[in-house]
């Protein structure tokens, strides 16, 4: 049943439980994103009026003083961010807001000097190579790890090492066993991580793991990029039953190869995604549903403990399957 807000500000949180939809689909709306349905933007718009909700609130009131804004360092380009990074980058700010900071896309100057100051900073699946990584590191402010476990550092990530063997699990539970892991790049610390909980699902079904499949990110696009891996591999006759990809993205380039090669998805080759992502373009995959909200809310959470100088700590979150088109049915017997 609707409640009217009685007394305080209306928080996104109080929307979304209004609304009976995800944080994410929230933000996503009042933001103005795509891939949103008509029924749904009503139903938020609705709940928002309901509330009395006025997302600019606390933006307002901080408006113009620096010492309240957070820095958030993405990828350098749409090839390097994925669509998972900016769906978290778009509730983070929100949870920010909500205690008081303002996130802001961290700049570089020419030359790779920071532009961009504030009293911490948080990064959003940056690899250890990237050189402005190594800039953020010379500054004396807090840096907050998000995507993958860092020593002696801030950081949050998801359970990638359960994702992987959920995903192997949920193909081996639908009588698949010749399973590949698709990855873009096997070096990369989330990638070993997804790889070894596949391999471990598929030795404790006393199977052999097959070498990791890496793809070739020549062209910047993981889907065209994964699609030309694996039909090429196909047709010098790789012969699966089940793949297990890093990200949705790698997942939508493997289906389109199985499909441009006679396959059927998932009656003769079942797939599954990574990341969760629920617009319409990877609606339809089975997936590894990573927790956004939670990854959000508890980045929000360490990046004040670590401005206030708190010990350095990080934390793993707990993943689980969706089911999708690209798989057949669960087993009864699967839990996540």
């Amino acid at each position: 049943m609707g409640r009217k807000k009685s007394e305080g500000q209306a928080t996104i949180l109080q929307v979304a439980a209004q609304a009976e939809l995800s944080i994410a689909t929230v933000s996503r709306v009042l933001n103005g994103g795509k891939y949103v349905s008509e029924a749904t933007r009503t139903k938020v718009l609705e709940a928002a009026k309901i509330l009395n909700y006025q997302p600019n609130y606390m933006a307002r009131q901080l408006h113009g003083q620096e010492d309240f804004s957070i820095g958030v360092l993405l990828g350098l380009d749409l090839g390097t961010i994925s669509p998972f990074a900016l769906k978290v980058y778009e509730v983070l700010k929100i949870f920010l807001q909500e205690k008081g900071y303002r996130a802001k896309r961290v700049k570089f100057d020419d030359n790779g000097e920071l532009e961009t100051r504030t009293k911490a900073y948080i990064t959003i699946g940056v690899h250890d190579s990237d050189s402005r990584l190594k800039a953020l590191e010379t500054i004396d402010a807090p840096i907050i790890h998000v995507g993958e476990p860092k020593e002696d550092r801030y950081w949050i990530a998801s359970n990638d090492e359960q994702g992987g063997y959920l995903a192997t699990q949920h193909l081996l539970n639908n009588g698949c066993r010749t399973i590949y892991y698709v990855c873009l790049d096997a070096s990369h610390k989330v990638s070993q991580l997804r790889r070894e909980g596949y391999r471990k699902a598929m030795l404790d079904a006393g199977l052999i793991p097959a070498e990791v499949i890496e793809v070739s990110n020549s062209t910047q696009l993981p889907a065209l990029d994964s699609y030309r891996r694996v039909r090429s591999l196909l047709e010098s006759g790789l012969r699966p039953d089940g793949f297990v990809a890093f990200s949705d993205i790698v997942a939508t380039g493997i289906c389109t190869a199985l499909a441009d090669t006679g396959k059927r998805v998932p009656e003769d080759i079942q797939v599954v995604g990574y990341d969760g992502i629920d617009n319409d373009r990877y609606e339809s995959l089975t997936s590894v549903c990573q927790d956004i909200e939670g990854l959000a809310r508890k980045t929000t959470d360490l990046t004040i403990d670590a401005i206030r100088n708190e010990p350095a700590r990080g934390a793993n979150l707990d993943v689980l399957i969706k089911q999708g088109n690209t798989t057949k049915a669960a087993s009864q017997s699967e839990t996540a």
